[in-house]
């Protein structure tokens, strides 16, 4: 799995980046749903900073970045 989260030619769905969190994936789905909930923000998979970081979740209000989690490469 690990190779996945760095490969930008297969894209993560958010339930394979949740399963990827292993024992943080509770907290990486509260955090993900408090921001959309609190934020009213709209959740993107992206691919943002290069093979460093790897894939994460871009959060959009008005199809501006309001954040990014990333960092997903061990």
């Amino acid at each position: 799995m690990y190779e996945r989260m760095l490969n930008k030619q297969l894209i993560p769905t958010v339930e394979e980046m949740t399963a990827y969190c292993s024992e943080n994936a509770e907290r990486f789905s509260m955090i993900n749903d408090w921001l959309s909930t609190k934020f009213h923000t709209d959740q993107k998979v992206v691919f943002p900073y290069g093979n460093k970081y790897g894939w994460g979740i871009g959060h959009y209000k008005k199809k501006k970045l309001m954040c990014s989690k990333t960092r997903l490469a061990a």
